[in-house]
């Protein structure tokens, strides 16, 4: 009998947790996360924070080219330079001269081609009288017959840039073509008893110019509102104030120090047909009261627009909350958003996902 006990006893101590492991296995295989640990909600109250939407960001200043003024077909020495680097150059004012005779800038539709004389006709005789009346030598209208009248004035012309006997014939070598008026010269190639430039050569150049100025600031959130003042600084140093992109300016960036990949030029221009950067930062120039909350609380709608929270007014409450919020910053792991009586009171979940799966979106309404 005590045998027979004694096999038992062996049995049940066998039996028992080989069922246990068995029935175990079972229900994992069924469903895993019935055996899983049930995840604990995180709650927490927004803190209040002063928030001055500090952000880092990148000012391209991209340029073009300045204009290159080329000389026409000259043989002869330079005996004398006219302009120097800031002299701004319209139709009529005096370049240099060539072996005693001063060539002039004009700024035309097209450079002139050939010489003209009396009884000749075409376009460019009538861009030629429109040229000189331009710079004072001819009084009539301008047509496309060369006449004596436009002899007259071109002797007009001769007498002033030193050729004698005047003739009454046009030489367009006389003239440096320009694409516009009022060019600032910047480079000038010119120097007195040296070979005058060749055809094609630059006599001189305007500065290269900024073409566009954008700011990135690396929180995309960031945007100008037209009102609020942000404090622009560099390095520690604070700069400037600006209240929208149009403040952001080629006075402003002739402030700034480029980045050492792309140096700009004199004046903070950029170099010719290229481009500098300019590493800067931005802030609020008067803090705002936000309030500070877990990014990971923050939901959407179905639609991706708008945001908000859920959480409890009380730890003891059996069912969440939505609250809508409105995004205006923060940090890593961190949001901030938009004062709000309500949200500063609830117990906002932390990680609502896991919570609460597909039920942590936002309320479409």
């Amino acid at each position: 009998m005590r045998r027979v006990v004694s096999w038992m006893l062996i049995a049940l101590l066998v039996l028992v947790p080989v069922s246990g492991v068995v029935a175990f296995s079972v229900v994992q295989a069924r469903d895993p996360e019935q055996l899983a640990p049930k995840p604990a909600a995180v709650l927490q109250q927004p803190t209040s924070v002063l928030d001055d939407a500090k952000t880092d960001a990148t000012i391209t200043a991209n340029s073009k080219s300045g204009v290159s003024v080329l000389a026409p077909n000259w043989q002869g020495i330079v005996t004398a330079v006219h302009i120097v680097k800031g002299t701004s150059v319209s139709t009529g004012t005096p370049l240099l001269d060539v072996d005693g005779v001063t060539r002039t800038a004009v700024a035309s539709a097209t450079p002139f081609y050939r010489s003209l004389a009396e009884g000749m006709a075409g376009t460019d005789v009538q861009a030629l009288e429109t040229t000189l009346r331009a710079m004072g030598y001819f009084k009539g209208k301008a047509n496309t017959k060369y006449d004596a009248s436009t002899a007259a004035a071109v002797k007009k012309l001769e007498k002033k840039i030193g050729i004698n006997p005047q003739t009454g014939v046009f030489d367009p070598a006389w003239f440096v073509w320009m694409p516009g008026e009022n060019l600032t010269a910047d480079s000038i190639l010119l120097t007195v008893n040296k070979a005058a430039p060749m055809q094609g050569d630059e006599v001189f150049s305007t500065a290269p110019t900024v073409d566009t100025i954008k700011l990135a600031a690396s929180n995309a959130a960031f945007a100008f509102d037209g009102n609020t003042p942000y404090i622009l600084s560099q390095n520690g140093q604070d700069v400037a104030t600006v209240r929208s992109d149009g403040d952001v300016n080629l006075e402003l960036i002739g402030k700034l120090t480029a980045t050492e990949d792309a140096v700009p030029a004199a004046g903070g221009l950029a170099n010719a047909g290229g481009g500098a950067t300019y590493s800067v930062q931005l802030r609020r120039e008067q803090a705002k009261q936000m309030l500070s909350i877990p990014s990971s609380a923050v939901m959407t709608d179905a639609s991706g627009v708008k945001t908000c929270v859920f959480g409890k007014f009380a730890q003891g409450e059996s069912t969440y909350q939505s609250l809508p919020v409105t995004v205006a910053g923060g940090s890593l792991g961190v949001t901030h958003v938009e004062p709000d009586e309500n949200v500063a009171k609830l117990y906002v979940l932390a990680d609502p996902l896991t919570i609460m799966g597909d039920g942590a979106t936002c309320p479409s309404n």
